[in-house]
């Protein structure tokens, strides 16, 4: 079968599990051949070597596995970031807290901040990136997100300035910080997810409790007792109210909510006294 041929069947099996199943068949089919879409377009009658390799992917994508599991790999901001099972894929509004934490960093001149939760490391390398003397401690409880982003750290040459450190929340963080930010679980447990993230994707970092806010109570609670003047967080499209009942009764000098791509409440800044 030619790159064409292959391309048509691929996206085939994919019309029912995705929304964009051409540019999907082609991500995988460029993977397989260890190049890049431009290559199809240009070649697309050559004849593609091992097509079962290619066909196994197709099928692991077809049960709703996400393509960037399969190969490895999440685009995010402007940086390639590895991924892997256990590793929450980055997404696009995480960039929207990112954008709003560099503002912060910017006019406040901070230099320390901790990220709870590193994931695949992404906040913390994105921001490393932007600000050259930016100290950071990343934490997270589970060991495959350490070593994921570790990996990341390690591509873009940033472990002197990142440490990765095994932790609940801050609990193992002693040192004096300007900022936290988190992409916390804030999922409720019984609310019900697509094949392709529930299946997948680690139940450690979607769901916060039964309401899906109980951990970033904490969290607030944690960064207020340390005396930490900055916290920048995600939560649920649901869980403005209750937050910010939650947050005027415990008394913070500002609380700013901000809306996702899609128009939702996705999170908060903190300002504390």
């Amino acid at each position: 079968m030619t790159i064409k041929e292959n391309i048509i069947w691929g996206t085939g099996q994919l019309i029912k599990c995705c929304e964009r199943p051409q540019y999907e068949a082609e991500i995988l089919l460029a993977y397989h051949l260890k190049q890049d879409r431009t290559y199809l377009i240009v070649n697309d009658n050559k004849e593609v070597k091992n097509t079962n390799k290619y066909k196994k992917f197709i099928e692991r994508r077809s049960k709703h596995e996400p393509y960037e599991y399969i190969v490895g790999e999440a685009s995010f901001y402007d940086i390639n970031l590895v991924v892997e099972k256990g590793v929450l894929i980055p997404r696009p509004e995480t960039e929207i807290l990112i954008d709003l934490v560099a503002d912060i960093i910017a006019k406040e001149n901070i230099t320390r901040i901790v990220e709870i939760g590193v994931g695949s490391g992404a906040i913390s390398v994105v921001l490393a990136r932007k600000f050259p003397n930016l100290q950071s401690i990343a934490t997270d409880i589970c060991d495959i997100p350490l070593k994921v982003a570790q990996s990341n750290i390690n591509k873009y040459k940033l472990s002197k300035r990142i440490e990765l450190r095994k932790s609940n929340l801050i609990d193992n963080v002693s040192e004096s910080v300007e900022l936290v930010v988190s992409n916390p679980p804030y999922i409720a447990e019984d609310f019900l997810l697509e094949s392709n993230v529930v299946d997948y994707e680690p139940k450690e970092a979607l769901f916060g409790g039964r309401k899906g806010d109980e951990l970033i109570k904490q969290i607030i609670l944690d960064v207020k007792k340390r005396g930490i003047r900055w916290l920048a967080c995600e939560m649920g499209y649901d869980q403005k109210e209750p937050l910010s009942a939650f947050v005027n009764e415990l008394g913070v000098k500002s609380i700013q909510f901000y809306k996702d791509l899609a128009g939702f409440d996705r999170g908060f800044i903190i300002e504390f006294m």
